[in-house]
Parts: structure tokens; C-alpha cells; sequence
């Protein structure tokens, strides 16, 4: 049963990133053209794509009895990332990532799908200068000798419904996970997956993009040597610019990490915020939520009737207030599933899905 797996559709990334100026190489088979990319994936180079950002997967369509992965893992060091995978509607595995992953043995005859992502970075690894210590580099996947890759999916390359979720840690899943025996350095800890931004896009059967970057705001640099989203926004890593992938709807959870900053500076900055991600995504609808923590609450309230004054009506505040009024600064994953259903509950309300 491949139903679920269907659900979570995906866009292709075709060729280069934008601008890059890198192309295919005469003969060689590109990743893209047997795989689907969701999140922000470096494709410029054909022959491997790369990522810092927890929450960003792969989906892939194949035949035979196992199926394995392989990294460039050159550039990391522990505590290395975490990848979570299933195979058709199977239970959900979790490894750290090696060279060469196996990722199921044993399989039955026929047509079966992978749903691989990466789990967890460790936030304080370096992710945004090269050398990206705190990265993911996938190269590809390898089918038994009884089986192959397939064309993926067709629906997989028309989503019904595609979301970019920005923020930080909390956006990024940081601490969703407790401690358990043998899983208890950073990587772990986090889970994209299982945050409030993918548990929603799970929820609404949607595609996504998940962009956190732990102790980051608009303003306030992060750790990994991440920039305030105001830099960082337009580049998917230093040197790595934004591609023209388009979002339906846009998720804005920011404010906690810009907590001291004067409100009416931080108003101003949010403004330029709103602004950046109007431009890159003309025709998206964009809610700037309310941190759960109701820092800044007024500054980007106010933003967004500014939005509307100057004649955007696409930018619509969700308040989350009473959402989460207990607990640590990073919800854990059952308070991460309550804050979906809030947040899946107030975009349906307002209309901004389906």
C-alpha cells in the first residue's frame, strides 16, 4: 500500500539552480531525472545534491529486493546527521548517515517507493560558510541487481499543494526528540519531521520546504555561522543562491530570537522581511505567524496591516495565542502535534488552504 506516500508530493527541480551557471554534463545521467527534491536542495552539480536544512527529502520510485543510499560524508564530523526513511506505507527508520546506507533488504517483487529525509544537523556545526561540516550530501540510490530505479510518480511532479515553513529552531524541529539510549547528541534531538512545520504540511498532504536556523531572527545571527533571515533568505548557503521554486503558501514563524529588539525597529524589519518574500513569491499566499511565545506579537501584527495598506492582501496574521502556554521554548513532539492542528485549523479558517 503506496497511498500515504503518494500524498506527499513533491516538485521537481529541473537542471541548475537558478543563476548558477552549472549544467549537466554530456551523458551523465542527473539525479533529477529519476528522483524528486523537496526542500532547499544544491543541484547544481548533477551528479549529487546538498542540504542544510533538517526536513528536506527525496522521493524515489524502484524495483527490486533491497535498496541502499550513498553519501559523500568527507565533510562531517560527529555528532553526524540523522536521515529517517520508510519504504511504501512501512514503519519509519532512523540512522545516522554513512557512505552507504541500507535501507531495506528482503523486499517483495514489483514497484515500491522511498520516502527519505533528513532528520536532524547538528545547529552548531558550521552550515552556512563552506566547509559545510553540518550538511547532508546525497549521491544517489542503489536497487538490488533484480531491480532498478523507475520513472517516478506523476502526481509526485504536480502537487496540490506546496508550503515553505521559515523560522528558526522551533521551525527546524530542535529538541522535538528526548534523549533515548545511543540517540542523544544534537541530530537526535532534532526532528524535522515531526516539528509543528511538518506535521502541518503532513497533515494538509502537502509538499514542503522547511528553513530553520537554530538561535537566528530577522536581524539576530544563528549559530552555524547562519545570517538574520533578512541575509539569508535569498541563498540557501554562502555562495548558494535561491532557486525560482514556488510556493503556494508561505509559513513565517519569527520574533522569539529578535525577543529584545525596540518593537518599533523590529516592525520596520519585519517589513523588509515581508517584502523579500513578496518579491520572490509573487502569487503566494503568506501567513506571519504569531511566535508561540508571543514575542514581537504587536510589531508583526501591525506589519501585516501595513502589508494591507499598501495594497497586499495575501499577507494574513495567524494569532497562536493559547496554543502553547506551558513548557520549554522548543515543544517537544506531542506539543508539536497540538500546535499543528492549531495551525492547520487557523489556515483553513482564513482560507489560505484548502
Amino acid at each position: 500500500m503506496i497511498r500515504k506516500i503518494r500524498l506527499v508530493l513533491c516538485v521537481l527541480m529541473i537542471g541548475a539552480v537558478s543563476g548558477s551557471g552549472v549544467g549537466r554534463a554530456a551523458g551523465s545521467p542527473a539525479l533529477t531525472d529519476s528522483l524528486r527534491f523537496c526542500g532547499r536542495w544544491d543541484l547544481r552539480a548533477p551528479d549529487r545534491a546538498i542540504t542544510v536544512n533538517s526536513g528536506s527529502y527525496v522521493l524515489a520510485q524502484f524495483s527490486g529486493s533491497s535498496i541502499s543510499a550513498r553519501f559523500d560524508v568527507s565533510l562531517n564530523k560527529p555528532p553526524l546527521p540523522t536521515l529517517t526513511w520508510r519504504i511504501d506505507n512501512g514503519p519509519w527508520q532512523e540512522s545516522e548517515v554513512a557512505a552507504t546506507l541500507k535501507l531495506a533488504d528482503g523486499l517483495s517483487g514489483g514497484a515500491h517507493t522511498l520516502w527519505l529525509m533528513v532528520r536532524g544537523i547538528d545547529e552548531h556545526q558550521s552550515r552556512w560558510n563552506p566547509p559545510l561540516v553540518g550538511s547532508v550530501t546525497f549521491l544517489g540510490l542503489d536497487p538490488a541487481a533484480d531491480g532498478r530505479l523507475l520513472a517516478p510518480l506523476t502526481e509526485w511532479d504536480h502537487p496540490k499543494l506546496k508550503m515553505e515553513f521559515l523560522g528558526d529552531s522551533i521551525t527546524e524541529g530542535v529538541l522535538v526528540s528526548p534523549p533515548a539510549p545511543g540517540k542523544s547528541t544534537w541530530p537526535w534531538s532534532t526532528n524535522a519531521r515531526d516539528s509543528y512545520a511538518g506535521r502541518t504540511a503532513l497533515l494538509l498532504e502537502a509538499s514542503w520546504r522547511q528553513v530553520g536556523f537554530g538561535a537566528t531572527g530577522l536581524v539576530h545571527g544563528g549559530s552555524g555561522g547562519a545570517p538574520g533571515a533578512l541575509k539569508s533568505f535569498n541563498w540557501f548557503y554562502a555562495g548558494c543562491p535561491r532557486d525560482d521554486w514556488q510556493p503556494d503558501v508561505v509559513v513565517i514563524n519569527q520574533g522569539t530570537n529578535d525577543h529584545g529588539m525596540p518593537p518599533g525597529t523590529y516592525l520596520s524589519c519585519y517589513e523588509q522581511y515581508l517584502t523579500l518574500v513578496r518579491q520572490a513569491y509573487p502569487k503566494a499566499k503568506i501567513a506571519a505567524l504569531r511566535p508561540f511565545g508571543g514575542f514581537q506579537a504587536d510589531s508583526i501584527q501591525q506589519a501585516v496591516d501595513a502589508a494591507h495598506a499598501g495594497g497586499d492582501n495575501g499577507v494574513y496574521y495567524i494569532d497562536s495565542t493559547g496554543w502553547y502556554t506551558a513548557g520549554p521554548l522548543h515543544p517537544g513532539s506531542q506539543a508539536s502535534a497540538g500546535l499543528a492542528a492549531h495551525l492547520v485549523a487557523a489556515l483553513k479558517a482564513a482560507g489560505l488552504v484548502p
